[in-house]
């Protein structure tokens, strides 16, 4: 994992930047939080009555995955994984409040999330990944990781260890029709959390995210499951069309930047690019305790 190292003292910074909203004023009055309605009387117990069901659902989703092969504590220790029972709290503190976060967006229902770094090996890989993977330390909720980053994709090495290197991924689904989504999910050694390899391709085009099929795969995986949580591991912002793209039709974008990186200036245009109800904030990697 290329970017272990650069991700070693993570922290988490996902309060709005107060320098968005002095330049674009927060445009229609829209806020970056949603904000529940009010329900009352039948509306809440047919709510509640809902949000039982759900559950149970969920509950019975999960006992029904199956993973022929799991990683040992060890094994993701070494891979820089986070886990439950991970000897650095400070990393899994973090990665804990970066999920809080999300979840306070969007209360209700899963979501969606990119995950891109600012400038090349920005750490964004190794975020998307712990990301995934502390949302399924919940017994209640399930992570899907999708590859998106065409050009340094990172869970081959994940997919060679259990025994899944040949399998069909995200580029061959968007490329033949005839496959289904069954075809591309994939284990990923970690409990209750599954991916998407990016899979084989011959050339880089932006043209993958902008079709129809691409759109439509996002909507089934996210709709599928109410208990489901996708992850988009993206390309840089700053290198690649693609994560512009991919940011329009995720829930959410989180911004990941190398602590010292960046230029103010250079964070600030990126962050002026992205719809603001979209930006969920950016996380500071890196930084020196």
């Amino acid at each position: 994992m290329s970017d272990q190292s650069k991700a070693a003292n993570i922290r988490s910074m996902l309060n709005q930047q107060p320098g968005k909203s002095a330049r674009r004023a927060m445009k229609e009055g829209h806020s970056l939080v949603p904000r529940a309605e009010k329900q009352r009387g039948s509306t809440q117990l047919r709510a509640a009555n809902d949000n039982v069901s759900l559950a149970d659902r969920a509950r019975a989703d999960i006992a029904n995955m199956q993973d022929e092969k799991l990683f040992s504590d060890r094994q993701l220790d070494l891979l820089g994984i986070v886990h439950p029972r991970s000897k650095n709290r400070a990393m899994v503190d973090a990665m804990r409040q970066l999920r809080t976060k999300l979840y306070s967006l969007k209360p209700e229902g899963n979501f969606s999330v990119l995950i891109s770094s600012v400038v090349p090996e920005g750490g964004g890989s190794f975020i998307s990944l712990n990301l995934a993977a502390t949302i399924a330390f919940d017994k209640a909720r399930t992570a899907m990781l999708v590859e998106a980053n065409l050009h340094t994709p990172i869970l081959h090495k994940l997919m060679k260890l259990i025994g899944q290197e040949h399998s069909a991924g995200l580029l061959e689904y968007l490329e033949r029709p005839e496959l289904g989504v069954e075809h591309i999910v994939n284990p990923s050694g970690i409990p209750r959390m599954r991916c998407v390899p990016i899979g084989s391709h011959q050339e880089i085009s932006a043209e993958h995210f902008t079709s129809a099929r691409y759109k439509q795969f996002m909507l089934d995986i996210k709709e599928r499951y109410d208990n489901r949580f996708v992850i988009v591991d993206g390309p840089s912002m700053t290198t690649s069309a693609d994560a512009r793209i991919l940011s329009e039709i995720c829930d959410f974008t989180v911004l990941v930047v190398p602590y010292g990186g960046v230029t103010p200036g250079t964070l600030d245009s990126i962050i002026d690019e992205i719809d603001e109800r979209r930006l969920a904030g950016v996380v500071i990697n890196n930084e020196p305790v």
